[in-house]
């Protein structure tokens, strides 16, 4: 199969077209000719005005459904949502039930779309059964392919359980992902807190439930560091998930000039929406982190610029409709996301003036998985998506997913994936 792109604008910030609008033609999922004009013969040819071409991306943060919750999502439905919106690697979060923590789920999972495009990454659990009671055979999990280990979709509360956990893993090559969220400061929460929940009468979160775990889990990161005799692998991290607030940037840039090894993402709609959006009551827009300040938004996106937060998730959470659709304060919290991930993030990038957009969504989160994207030269694979300047309003019937509880629903777009390539 031989497919020739005419004329498209590359996108990928690590080939030396990058900016240049050239012709690529591929054969069989290898690139064999890059040029200012080839005018071989193809069995598909791509063009159009306004082309661009990204390397594909890589989501940090799915929630797993499976086993369990196949009437949320099961592997077909993931695999067509995750392909849809150009993802063909993505991390899974141990939040399956019951919960895969046996080394033969990891296998499992990470073999289970082999050969479809699509690769996943399997998150362990820190603790049996996301319990927080006992720990998860910690070593076996990784001697079976886990390099990532979460509490679930949250973070453990439990201060010497945390400890012991960075304690047992900081001499493996191995990502601690913690989502920081007191509880007890959250419990009953359904918003930000601030005005929004004054008006609305709805008991707030505030953004110290996010700060101060975030201030615990360095404290501990960096007595466990200091503690390490020397023994900490190179690769060990601290990763905190989905951060929201501007004070969090502020607290992980001070870590991270410290010499601390920790990372840290945002979630997309923390980037797109503030506490406004649930003006209306729209369930829809209840998500965790919840939706904050417009000063919140622009930290965050300032995070981005300087390097301090290095990517950008989805945090594909499908929930059923009879869970959404309910008043606001009993209905879940959660949005799907993998469809959007990409033209939701470059639609706003563009906006705000961020320089070389792919790194958030493919090359750092690529960088975070162990692996690096196939460069964008004659023989390597091709493994990229075609983007259009193109307006459009998302859809609900146009959702893959089994879920359709989308906080994009009726958000207009700037740009819209073509096609997606990668064996």
């Amino acid at each position: 199969m031989r497919i020739l792109f005419k004329q498209i604008l590359i996108q990928d910030s690590r080939s030396s077209n990058f900016g240049k609008k050239v012709d690529l033609l591929s054969e069989n999922g290898r690139w064999v000719a890059i040029g200012s004009a080839i005018e071989e013969k193809a069995d598909e040819v791509v063009c159009g005005d306004q082309l661009l071409w990204y390397p594909s991306v890589v989501d940090l943060r799915v929630h797993h459904t499976l086993p369990g919750g196949e009437h949320k999502e099961d592997w077909t439905s993931l695999q067509s949502a995750a392909r849809k919106g150009g993802v063909l690697d993505l991390l899974l979060l141990p939040t399956g039930d019951p919960v895969p923590q046996q080394p033969e789920a990891i296998h499992y999972i990470a073999s289970k779309l082999a050969g479809s495009g699509i690769a996943c990454y399997p998150a362990a659990p820190l603790t049996l059964d996301n319990k927080a009671e006992n720990f998860s055979d910690l070593m076996d999990l990784h001697k079976a392919g886990a390099s990532w280990f979460s509490h679930g979709a949250g973070s453990l509360q439990d201060t010497d359980l945390m400890l012991k956990c960075l304690q047992y893993l900081q001499p493996l090559p191995v990502k601690v992902i913690s989502r920081p969220d007191v509880k007890g400061l959250s419990l009953f929460g359904q918003i930000h807190e601030g005005l929004q929940s004054t008006l609305l009468g709805l008991k707030g979160i505030p953004v110290l439930a996010e700060t101060m775990h975030i201030k615990r889990d360095l404290d501990l990161l960096a007595y466990v560091m200091k503690h390490s005799f020397g023994l900490a692998d190179a690769e060990f991290s601290l990763h905190l998930s989905c951060i929201s607030a501007a004070e969090s940037v502020e607290l992980i840039k001070q870590a991270q000039a410290s010499g601390l090894p920790v990372t840290a993402d945002v979630a997309i709609y923390s980037l797109l929406f503030t506490e406004e959006a649930v003006s209306d009551f729209d369930t829809l827009k209840k998500v965790n982190p919840p939706l904050r300040t417009e000063q919140d938004r622009i930290a965050l996106w300032q995070g981005l610029k300087e390097g301090v937060i290095q990517s950008v998730v989805s945090d594909h959470h499908p929930v059923e409709v009879e869970n959404k659709d309910l008043e606001f304060d009993q209905a879940s919290f959660g949005t799907i996301g993998l469809e959007t991930l990409a033209i939701a993030f470059l639609s706003e990038a563009s906006k705000q003036g961020l320089a070389k957009a792919d790194q958030y969504i493919s090359h750092h989160p690529a960088a975070f998985l162990g692996f690096k994207q196939p460069e964008l030269q004659v023989g390597e694979k091709v493994k990229g998506v075609v983007i259009s300047k193109e307006a459009f309003v998302y859809d609900a019937n146009s959702i893959v997913s089994k879920s359709k509880n989308s906080i994009f629903i009726d958000h207009k777009f700037d740009y819209k994936i073509k096609g997606v390539y990668g064996q």
